[in-house]
């Protein structure tokens, strides 16, 4: 559930992941435990509830 963002995603993204009371990720890459450096770490995981991988799709999924 801990989010790094990516180019302008990082303008809002932050801050509506932890006002919102849901807040549902699409990420492009998950990771194993550890592989973040916590120094960049925006959104930690705990303000995550749900998170949608866009990593076994293909590209006609994706469209």
């Amino acid at each position: 559930g801990n989010l790094v963002y990516r180019k302008a995603a990082r303008n809002f993204g932050p801050i509506m992941a932890t006002a919102a009371k849901t807040t549902i990720v699409e990420v492009s890459q998950l990771v194993a435990l550890g592989d973040l450096d916590p120094e960049n770490i925006i959104t930690p995981g705990i303000f995550v509830q749900r998170v949608f991988s866009l990593e076994n799709l293909t590209a006609a999924q994706r469209a």
